[in-house]
């Protein structure tokens, strides 16, 4: 049963779940992408992942909003990404194809900031 944001009032106490969460949840979707560019995944695969990191995000009952900081960002810019594109435009278009790996090697500590990357909590 999902809880509702009004039950999670003290506003450090979400940024400190919400921060453990994104640590927690993060690199492993990072991974996942990256299974996926080298097509070691399928896009099916990448979808469930995506859509289980939002069911997930959704049972800690968080306000929707800015991010803590530009890890969260970034985290939440990818999974945006892959969510508004086609499998075809992921693989195929060079573009969002580099965009989607400079995420993902950020989020494992790989690679420098992506500037352009900001998202927003759902």
């Amino acid at each position: 049963m999902l809880k509702l944001v009004a039950d999670n009032p003290d506003p450090e106490v979400n940024e400190a779940i919400a921060g453990q969460h994104i640590k927690t949840h993060a690199p492993a979707f990072a991974s996942e992408v990256i299974r996926f560019v080298l097509r070691q995944a399928p896009y099916e695969e990448l979808r469930q992942c995506c859509q289980q990191q939002f069911v997930d995000w959704w049972k800690l009952s968080m306000p929707s909003g800015s991010p803590n900081d530009t890890y969260e960002s970034v985290y939440w810019y990818l999974i945006y990404l892959i969510e508004s594109r086609r499998e075809d435009e992921l693989r195929g278009n060079r573009f969002a194809n580099r965009r989607v790996k400079e995420c993902a090697c950020y989020l494992m500590n790989k690679e420098k900031i992506p500037e352009y990357a900001r998202g927003i909590r759902p």
